[in-house]
């Protein structure tokens, strides 16, 4: 069964909050982080590069403000209507569209790079998306995946001991702390309730499978090189990110 039109109708229902949200990492030290490590990552002239599943537009603003023509898609209108927004409140020009990361309307060989946060698990059928965007990569070519494993587990009982003892460790630190809520979780002024995107990403395909090795095999199988993992902490991963290059 597909939910893509479930997916969109939530993230229409939380575009204005998960907008305030990513206008606060836009601020703070981690957005100069994502700048510096994307100077090494796209070093020399401008490319053209397509911000896949953009939501509110966070790497579209950072690779603009970098001097890059970014091309944005969401499959969600509203989230469409966030980076419109938010590059424009930025002094940048948006060039963005409503459209399926499982079916882009671009020609092959369009991009320089394809950048990606957290949308894979979004998916019904990811192994589509990957296609696409080998398709849509220039010869030589970067793509840069930043996503986790979000909702595995629902599914692997390994994965679901270990991260059930880092909420444990998370929540015992920021009580003893006085850490606040994420900015995702203190931004929802639509009152949406979460459990709704929890129940639908647990039915998907990527709730299903270790990541990043699902990743990477679709990467050798498509045909990309010089792929690159790195994994936050021990033990089986919840944050990834991934750069792969399409072959000249």
């Amino acid at each position: 069964m597909d939910y893509l039109k479930d997916v969109q109708n939530y993230w229409d229902l939380r575009s204005h909050g998960f907008s305030d949200a990513i206008n606060e990492e836009l601020d703070s030290s981690m957005a100069e982080q994502w700048k510096d490590y994307f100077s090494t990552l796209f070093s020399g002239k401008p490319l053209t590069i397509l911000d896949d599943g953009a939501g509110a537009g966070f790497f579209s603003v950072l690779l603009s403000s970098l001097g890059h023509h970014v091309v944005s898609i969401d499959y969600s209108e509203k989230m469409v209507e966030r980076i419109i927004d938010n590059m424009q409140a930025r002094g940048f020009t948006p060039d963005a569209h409503q459209m399926d990361a499982q079916k882009l309307d671009f020609e092959p060989e369009t991009f320089d790079a394809v950048v990606q946060r957290n949308v894979m698990w979004n998916l019904d059928h990811p192994e589509k998306a990957y296609e696409e965007i080998y398709r849509v990569l220039k010869p030589g070519g970067i793509l840069f995946i930043d996503d986790g494993n979000h909702y595995l587990a629902a599914h692997d009982e390994e994965y679901a001991k270990e991260w059930a003892e880092k909420r444990k460790e998370r929540e015992a630190f920021m009580k003893t702390e006085d850490v606040t809520p994420g900015s995702h979780y203190r931004h929802n002024p639509e009152n949406v309730d979460y459990r709704i995107i929890e129940e639908i990403a647990q039915k998907q395909p990527m709730s299903y499978h270790r990541r990043p090795q699902w990743d990477i095999n679709q990467m050798i199988l498509l045909g990309f090189r010089d792929i690159r993992v790195h994994i936050d902490g021990k033990g089986l991963p919840h944050h990834f990110t991934i750069t792969a290059g399409k072959p000249e």
